[in-house]
């Protein structure tokens, strides 16, 4: 184990120096000059290739952000034009039938169109701002102070 580890030591010391001696060289220069200059052209290349993927997908982001856009749109559209439909046939309805078959809630319709409340038939309560037939309770004066009816 030991001389496993002396022998991997000796061997990387061995390497070291050989790449000093490479390096000092002229031909150990250009070697490493060129191996800088691939490592900017691999660089440059995955950069490239990164921008354009950041490109494609903020295209297809706007893309769909617009079709979600339009979709929503159709559906309010849609919407607007049933409650249109639901309008027309609701007053179509109450157009066509005579006068003795409306309903209660056509009366109330009618009644909240001319500004006053229609008259139940179990309990009728005044409209508002009519006076009411009871009496209204007397005014109590606080201890000590003579009641307003007296004075």
């Amino acid at each position: 184990m030991a001389v496993n580890r002396i022998a991997y030591f000796l061997a990387g010391a061995v390497l070291g120096a050989a790449g000093v001696a490479v390096v000092r060289s002229g031909k150990g220069q250009e070697l490493l000059s060129g191996l800088v200059q691939g490592g900017y052209g691999l660089t440059e290349g995955v950069m490239a290739r990164m921008e354009t993927l950041k490109e494609d997908i903020e295209d297809y982001m706007a893309e769909a952000r617009y079709t979600h856009e339009q979709k929503v749109k159709e559906e309010v559209a849609r919407e607007r034009e049933e409650a249109a439909q639901a309008a027309a046939a609701a007053v179509a309805g109450t157009a066509a039938k005579p006068k003795g078959s409306r309903k209660p809630a056509a009366k109330a319709a009618k009644a909240a169109k001319s500004g006053t409340k229609p008259a139940s038939k179990s309990g009728a309560k005044p409209a508002k701002g009519a006076k009411s037939k009871a009496a209204k309770p007397k005014m109590s004066a606080p201890k000590g102070m003579p009641s307003p009816e007296t004075v």
